[in-house]
């Protein structure tokens, strides 16, 4: 039992001890250890401003960048539709091209058409005039000057136009 009750002599010397010991420490050990943990508390401090300025910076970075592809987006759009309406505008022009040559051609074609019919009226009545030269001649027995004619021709022609 005399093991279990301390002595006061060495109760004494190891709290003594002890105090002496937390003074050293405490000028020699924690002041530098402290001074450690603040140092890596502030270390700390700024990497975490710092990537909250990067994260800022991140999030500003993709802002522009959406709003580059909106806007890149709205250009592409703009230009498909400038080539859409260039493109129709090219088609009605050449259709409407096409439909004033198709429009000339048939014109023409008429004009041609009715020049040939003029030419082959004329041919006729000039064949006409010279078979009825001719029929005359033979009936009449003798030969008539052309301009007689020509005055029997004309007025044949007239009465006809007239009887239709």
């Amino acid at each position: 039992m005399e093991l279990l009750l301390p002595n006061l002599g060495t109760l004494f010397w190891t709290a003594l001890t002890f105090v002496l010991l937390l003074l050293i420490l405490k000028k020699t050990a924690w002041k530098p250890i402290l001074d450690m943990l603040e140092e890596r508390e502030q270390k700390i401090k700024e990497s975490l401003e710092k990537a909250d300025a990067a994260q800022k910076e991140t999030e500003e970075a993709l802002a522009k960048n959406q709003e580059t592809m909106e806007q890149a987006k709205k250009e592409v759009q703009e230009l498909l539709s400038k080539s859409r309406r260039l493109a129709e505008a090219t088609k009605e022009e050449i259709v409407q091209k096409a439909e004033e040559e198709a429009s000339k051609i048939v014109s023409k074609a008429k004009k041609d058409i009715a020049l040939e019919r003029e030419k082959a009226i004329e041919d006729l009545k000039s064949q006409a005039a010279e078979l009825s030269i001719m029929i005359a001649s033979k009936i009449i027995g003798k030969s008539l000057s052309a301009d007689d004619h020509k005055e029997i021709i004309e007025s044949s022609l007239k009465n006809m136009v007239e009887a239709n």
